[in-house]
C-alpha cells in the first residue's frame, strides 16, 4: 500500500513540472502575443542582407503590364539590401502565348527583358508592381508593426521541411495595394496568414486571400545567401541617320 501511495505522490509532484513544460512548448496566444511575433518579423525582414523569393498569383492572373496587355501568375525573385530585386516573371502577352521576361528594379531604375530578344530596356512607366517595396520599411515591415488587425497565434506547422508559427490576421486592401500592384479594394479587410521561422523571426511564407479563388503567396527562403543583381545593360542607341 505504502509503494502505491508512493507511485501516486511521485506523480503528482512530477504532474507541475510536465506541465510547466508543456507551457513552454506550447506557443503564446492572444492579440499581444501575436504581435510580438510580427514585429520581431518586422525587424527580421529590415535586418535581411539577401533572401530568394516566390510570388505566386492564384486565381485571375494579375496585370504586370497594362499598356501591353502582359500578365502574370508566377515570379522567381532575388533581393539584396537595401533596394535590389530581380524578377523571372512567367508571362501571358495578349494572343495567348507564354513566355519569360526579367524585371530588375535598382537605384538607377526600373528595367524589363524583352521576352523575345532578352534584351533589356527600361520598364513601363505604368507597369504594376514594384519588387523593392516589399522589403523597404513601409512596406512589409510597417504592415506586421501596425496593419494587422484581429491577429492570433494558430499553432506549429512544418512548412519547407522545417518548423514554423502560423499567425494570422486581416489587413486593409489599402496597406496591401503597393505590395501586389493595386489589385485590391482599399475599403475591404483581407484575411492575411504569416509562417515565421521562430528562433531567427524570418519570415517563410505570407498568403493574402482574395474572395472567389483568388490571393497572393510569397514564399521566402535562402536567406542572407550571396546575391548578385547587377544593373541591366541596355543596347547602344542607333545611330542617327544622315
Amino acid at each position: 500500500m505504502r509503494k502505491a501511495e508512493a507511485v501516486v505522490l511521485l506523480c503528482l509532484l512530477a504532474s507541475p513540472i510536465w506541465i510547466s513544460g508543456a507551457e513552454q512548448r506550447t506557443p503564446a496566444a492572444g492579440r499581444g502575443a501575436a504581435q510580438t511575433y510580427l514585429t520581431r518579423m518586422a525587424d527580421a525582414v529590415l535586418a535581411l542582407k539577401s533572401t530568394r523569393f516566390s510570388l505566386t498569383r492564384e486565381g485571375t492572373p494579375a496585370v504586370l503590364d497594362e499598356k501591353n496587355s502582359i500578365t502574370f501568375t508566377t515570379a522567381d525573385c532575388a533581393y539584396a539590401a537595401p533596394d535590389r530585386v530581380s524578377c523571372n516573371v512567367k508571362v501571358s502577352l495578349k494572343n495567348g502565348n507564354i513566355l519569360q521576361l526579367t524585371r530588375v528594379w535598382v537605384p538607377e531604375g526600373t528595367f524589363q527583358s524583352n521576352p523575345l530578344t532578352r534584351q533589356f530596356g527600361k520598364a513601363p512607366a505604368d507597369a504594376n508592381f514594384n519588387g523593392v517595396v516589399l522589403f523597404a520599411k513601409t512596406g512589409i515591415p510597417e504592415i506586421l508593426r501596425t496593419a494587422v488587425q484581429k491577429a492570433q497565434v494558430v499553432g506549429r506547422e512544418t512548412l519547407q521541411n522545417r518548423p514554423t508559427l502560423h499567425l494570422r490576421g486581416e489587413v486593409s486592401g489599402e496597406k496591401l495595394n503597393p505590395l501586389v500592384g493595386n489589385t485590391l479594394k482599399a475599403d475591404v479587410m483581407y484575411p492575411v496568414d504569416c509562417w515565421i521561422d521562430e528562433p531567427s523571426a524570418n519570415t517563410v511564407r505570407i498568403h493574402v486571400t482574395e474572395p472567389e479563388g483568388n490571393g497572393w503567396l510569397i514564399d521566402l527562403f535562402g536567406t542572407n545567401e550571396p546575391v548578385d543583381i547587377p544593373t541591366p545593360q541596355l543596347p547602344p542607341a542607333p545611330k542617327p541617320q544622315r
